[in-house]
């Protein structure tokens, strides 16, 4: 799949697309809303290329005006004209059409999740938007005190509106990250939590109630706030595994390859690998041999098309693919003679 889209010889990015859709069904959904035409202003000046991906959205949305129209999620639907209907759910049609298959939806407060292979992109009622990647779920909380969300589980990027007097705070497990106009995403699996920082500043607590952890394990000196809280700098991720903490500079192009439905390995072993593609599909990759699992694996791959992945290690391993209903198996030990090889996928 295409992850640009060209209108009038410039490339506009489907993150570009996505938020179109968004400001469009803020501004066509019920009644005017002040703040989302402030909003959507604010957005268009702040790069020609918003409005380029306006435009595109509304022509696309002109455009299928007579295709049939798939709810993301159920939701009641407002007592609006029709043509305030479709303009309701432009942002859906467009990125349908276009085949970026990400729900976008404006999601005030309250629970809110994805399904295996399933993302979303969400606005919450402050301008913030919340992109959830694959079997994640999180419940927002806003009041007059902080804007609040919690990372239940699974991945999710955020990109906060800017409200000095409004904290805005991201809890997963018994870490909080706090944030005032930023980007960052937080992954958490189990009692393990990382925070990639893609823009801005965020502080990280590491002595939440409930945490254990020891000393950082860091090798890079690492910026504390006046409370003990971590401050990172962009591109630089803190992790919390096992009771410990350590921060690493990371590629944002492989952080947030997600949104585009790539995954970056780079020089992984294949077990790690495997458990990487597993979280996109329902179909699982199995490894038959022990051996074969730290094999090193380098490629740009497609989240959900664990079968084209499986051959493509197959191929330059000497193992053999096996499909089994809901799961696909690695057969055999890695060939001595390809040992050093690392399949590559465009």
């Amino acid at each position: 799949m295409s992850t640009e889209f060209s209108t009038r010889g410039t490339a506009v990015p489907p993150e570009r697309l996505a938020e179109a859709g968004v400001w469009i069904s803020r501004l066509h959904s019920g009644e005017p809303d002040k703040a989302a035409v402030a909003g959507v202003k604010r957005w268009l000046k702040a790069d020609p290329m918003n409005a380029r991906a306006l435009e595109l959205c509304t022509e696309m949305w002109e455009q299928s005006a007579a295709l049939p129209r798939v709810m993301a999620f159920d939701a009641p639907e407002p007592a609006v004209d029709r043509r305030r209907r479709g303009f309701a759910w432009a942002g859906a049609g467009a990125l349908a059409a276009l085949a970026v298959f990400v729900a976008v939806a404006w999601w005030p407060r309250g629970d809110v999740a994805t399904d295996i292979g399933e993302q979303r992109l969400v606005t919450l009622e402050d301008g913030t938007h919340v992109f959830l990647n694959t079997e994640t779920r999180v419940h927002v909380h806003y009041d007059a005190k902080r804007r609040f969300v919690e990372l239940k589980s699974g991945e999710a990027m955020f990109d906060v509106a800017k409200r000095p007097t409004w904290p805005f705070v991201v809890k997963a497990g018994n870490r909080e990250i706090r944030a005032l106009g930023t980007s960052f995403v937080v992954r958490r699996e189990g009692a393990d939590t990382a925070v990639t920082l893609v823009e801005g500043k965020v502080t990280v607590t590491t002595d939440a109630p409930g945490g254990n952890d020891g000393p950082p394990r860091i090798s890079t000196p690492l910026p504390s706030a006046a409370d003990g809280a971590f401050v990172l700098t962009p591109g630089q991720r803190l992790t919390f595994h096992s009771g410990r903490a350590s921060l690493e500079n990371t590629s944002l192009d492989s952080a947030i390859a997600w949104r585009r439905g790539q995954i970056v390995l780079d020089d992984t072993p294949l077990g790690d690998a495997v458990s990487e593609l597993n979280r996109y599909s329902k179909v699982k990759l199995e490894i038959e041999r022990p051996e074969a699992r730290a094999i090193k694996v380098t490629g740009l791959f497609q989240t959900g098309d664990s079968l084209s992945f499986a051959h493509a290690v197959a191929q330059t391993y000497g193992l053999s693919v096996e499909e089994h209903g809901d799961a696909i198996l690695l057969r055999g030990a890695p060939s001595a003679a390809v040992a050093g090889a690392a399949p590559v996928v465009p």
